[in-house]
């Protein structure tokens, strides 16, 4: 559904026009910022109008994505209003499921919490596109990193501990109990709202880390939903498919390339990836064909990033960065690597390093 010409116009009176690169937002979550604003007694529109975005009566109703821009200055304005720290945390923490729209419905039908984290991860950039999920596999269970895609500048610690709140939130909704094994790591230095943190989280939260990210076993993944359901689970993907078809102007292979960088460690087979896009496996091959590439050119290309960067950015083995590409045989993937850079993955590294 569109908006009103009235709200367009004020968009693009405070010069901010959003284009193919810049991540957007769902109204839903500046909504919920409201509703905890107003519980504080601060003036919605006073602040909405300070960032640019414009009243209330227009975004109460209004299905237009923003951008991330305007969600910054909307965090600066809000916290100065409400005077408080942790608002991030009180507007994760309240937000419904129902408020994820599709992407919520299919976490809480998924069969287990690790098919909830997959759906997350796959289709979390539809809410909230500043913000790409990468799940790794690891022995004994699965990591969940939020990468920034942008800079997010002052509005970090609010939206690190709004995403913070809301997953942990989802994740409690499909187990349907407190997670106290879970391990979680927060992107910025112990606040003095920490308490609230603990409350909120029955596990060991970190912080300092370089970015948000979670941690759970297999026991914890593995256990069934509570609200299991997989002909809904399908039916809220398939929505979720088609929104990300609608709002990117994407072809397959980018989207199975989206796919595969959302997954590390294990990743899906070309039969799998078929059943994500609910289509035969000849189907896929003939429609990747058409996009000038395959399902194996996609992983090849997702590996060989993922590989440089592991190697220039981390202090991660050779035999853990082969684990963590899928990859049981160390000899395998230096072979490989050499057959794609003509180097070893240790000369890469020295070279980088200077050495």
């Amino acid at each position: 559904m569109g908006i009103r010409s009235s709200f367009t116009a004020k968009l693009v009176v405070n010069q901010i026009t959003p284009t193919a690169d810049t991540p957007l937002v769902h109204p839903t979550y500046v909504r919920m910022l409201c509703a905890t604003l107003r519980r504080h007694g601060v003036d919605v529109d006073t602040v909405l109008q300070a960032a640019g975005i414009g009243p209330w009566s227009e975004m109460a109703t209004s299905e237009q994505l923003l951008d991330h821009r305007h969600i910054q200055r909307l965090v600066a304005e809000a916290l100065q209003a409400s005077g408080r720290p942790g608002l991030g945390l009180e507007v994760g923490a309240t937000v419904q499921i129902s408020a994820h729209g599709p992407l919520g419905f299919a976490a809480i039908a998924s069969r287990d919490l690790m098919q909830a984290w997959e759906t997350v991860a796959r289709f979390g950039g539809l809410r909230y596109g500043a913000i790409q999920y990468r799940l790794a596999h690891e022995s004994g269970g699965a990591v969940m990193e939020l990468i920034e895609r942008v800079d997010l500048g002052d509005a970090r610690t609010f939206v690190s501990s709004m995403m913070f709140a809301a997953m942990v939130r989802v994740s409690e909704a499909v187990v349907g109990s407190r997670m106290e094994r879970i391990v979680v790591n927060l992107p910025f230095a112990q606040p003095i709202w920490h308490e609230e943190v603990q409350r909120l989280c029955a596990g060991t939260v970190r912080y300092g880390a370089r970015r948000l990210a979670f941690r759970l076993d297999n026991a914890t993944l593995t256990q069934p939903s509570m609200t299991a359901d997989p002909k809904a689970y399908d039916q809220a993907c398939q929505q979720c498919e088609q929104l990300l078809a609608q709002s990117q102007d994407v072809s397959l292979a980018q989207r199975v390339g989206e796919l595969l960088n959302s997954r590390e460690g294990h990743y899906p087979t070309l039969t799998d990836v078929a059943a994500v896009f609910h289509v035969s496996e000849r189907t896929l091959i003939r429609r990747l064909k058409g996009d000038g590439t395959s399902y194996q050119t996609l992983l090849d290309q997702t590996r060989q990033q993922r590989a440089l960067w592991y190697l220039s950015h981390t202090h991660h083995t050779v035999e853990e960065i082969a684990g963590r590409l899928g990859y049981t045989d160390t000899t395998n993937f230096s072979r490989t690597f050499r057959r794609w850079f003509g180097k070893a993955p240790g000369d890469v590294r020295r070279a980088d390093s200077g050495g």
